[in-house]
């Protein structure tokens, strides 16, 4: 059974989230060297209609109603969200049935489409990435589809921040020795300057990615960074808080949020911990791998669990 909806989840940006999944696992048009899901596999740029509207709908109001104190929900999906082609329909519907505010995790690369700017500016928030300042840094880093070109993602991003009438929050991915040198920084300075977003979050691959050269910045970069952008908002270091899940849930949740949001170990046991006891919860952590429901990887000196 496909899984539309995750969590809720502690967001450093969105406080206690509920995710949405509107296209499957790894439909993207980049292949991020960063990407805590992976390498994409076969990229994807034209836009489809991968779940029905109704299933994802229904999906939400069943989370909704079990879970109380949502803050946001958040359309991002396993890929770029942007490429189901329901996306503004799905955001319409839910407005109609819960009042809260709804945000938009994006690339950013396909907003140069009318019918993609016209679905983005439905959301309360809109946080697209912006990492390279430069073609080249653009293709080394996201490593898009070849359609994609970086004059093509900094014209979409530009219109769309013109018209876009709520919250704009940029997210800056630092890697080191990619993009985190003076000149890098002023390069993206030079385009969060002109989009003018209303938030600036500095984040680092912090949970296992793609492609293991890629590392967090040291302590320097990060300060030199966050410096160079007064008020910025520093999410370089692991998030804390509990992931709520419902009792009866049990492994069912674990799973469903290991697939998205991969844990570390000390997240995936208090999971476990909340319906079964501290030893138990050990011992089915190791089950889960040794059946291959979970994957386990370390990096960083902290081992993670991901959905398989």
């Amino acid at each position: 059974m496909t899984e539309y909806v995750f969590g809720p989840v502690p967001s450093r940006r969105f406080g206690r989230s509920l995710g949405v999944n509107p296209i499957p696992m790894k439909v993207c048009n980049y292949s991020c060297v960063y990407c805590q899901l992976g390498r994409t596999k076969n990229l994807q740029i034209e836009r489809k209609k991968y779940f029905e509207t109704k299933d994802v709908i229904d999906s939400l109001y069943e989370r909704i109603s079990a879970n109380g104190g949502i803050d946001y929900i958040t359309f991002m999906g396993d890929g770029e969200p942007t490429l189901a082609a329901n996306l503004g329909e799905m955001v319409s519907e839910l407005k109609g049935l819960w009042d809260g505010k709804t945000a938009l995790i994006t690339n950013g690369s396909l907003l140069f489409k009318t019918d993609v700017k016209k679905d983005a500016l439905l959301f309360d928030v809109v946080s697209p990435t912006v990492a390279a300042g430069d073609e080249k840094k653009f293709r080394r880093i996201h490593r898009p589809h070849g359609k994609i070109t970086y004059d093509l993602y900094l014209k979409g991003l530009m219109q769309f921040s013109e018209e876009y009438e709520g919250d704009l929050w940029a997210e800056v991915m630092l890697i080191r020795d990619l993009n985190d040198d003076e000149e890098s920084l002023l390069a993206i300075r030079d385009i969060l300057d002109r989009i003018n977003p209303s938030r600036i979050y500095f984040n680092a691959p912090i949970r296992p990615p793609s492609e293991p050269w890629v590392k967090v910045p040291s302590q320097e970069s990060i300060e030199r960074a966050l410096d160079m952008f007064p008020g910025s908002i520093d999410m370089t270091e692991p998030e804390e808080g509990e992931f709520s899940t419902p009792q009866d849930s049990g492994i069912k949740a674990l799973l469903d949020i290991a697939k998205n949001h991969p844990l570390r170990e000390d997240q995936a046991l208090s999971i476990l911990s909340s319906f079964i006891e501290g030893d138990e919860a050990v011992d089915l952590l190791k089950k889960l791998v040794v059946d291959n429901r979970l994957m386990t990887t370390e990096y960083g000196g902290k081992r993670f669990y991901r959905g398989t």
